[in-house]
């Protein structure tokens, strides 16, 4: 049996990897998708802009229905450019529309690129981050919860 937990989260995962010039986007920064803590993932020596990065986020309380429970599922979408300090504003903008673009909800139906079982997404209001403070990179912070329906308990 399939576990829906880890199914949604390589279902977003994939997703995220379509944000490219060549499917509509702004930008190519589905070339470059990682996973795991952001401020680790900015140490990485091999590390190239622009990136997103999918880290789990906080879970919100599941709800109970009927003989199962719908699990909200808590992750962090974290987009970045290394513009400097003077320029990052439109790159960091373009990186926020494409990604609001990519994981909207769809109204009173599933989502297209979720497996069964993946009801829907709802996002958290965006927050950027100017470069500063030791990091050479702006970010773009998109809070995401996946409604995940666990049946058979």
């Amino acid at each position: 049996m399939s576990n829906p937990l880890t199914l949604g989260r390589q279902a977003l995962l994939q997703r995220l990897q379509t944000i490219t010039k060549a499917n509509g986007y702004l930008t190519d920064t589905g070339l470059n998708v990682r996973t795991g803590w952001f401020n680790e993932v900015l140490q990485s020596a091999a590390l190239t802009f622009p990136v997103i990065v999918l880290q789990k986020g906080k879970d919100l309380d599941p709800e109970p229905g009927p003989r199962g429970l719908k699990a909200l599922r808590g992750f962090f979408v974290i987009g970045a450019v290394d513009t400097g300090l003077d320029d990052y504003e439109d790159a960091l903008d373009e990186l926020e529309l494409d990604l609001l673009r990519c994981l909207r909800p769809e109204q009173g139906r599933p989502l297209p690129w979720a497996p069964a079982g993946i009801q829907n997404i709802a996002l958290g209001g965006a927050e950027q981050f100017p470069p500063g403070n030791g990091e050479r990179a702006a970010s773009v912070l998109i809070p995401v919860h996946l409604h995940t329906f666990i049946t058979g308990l």
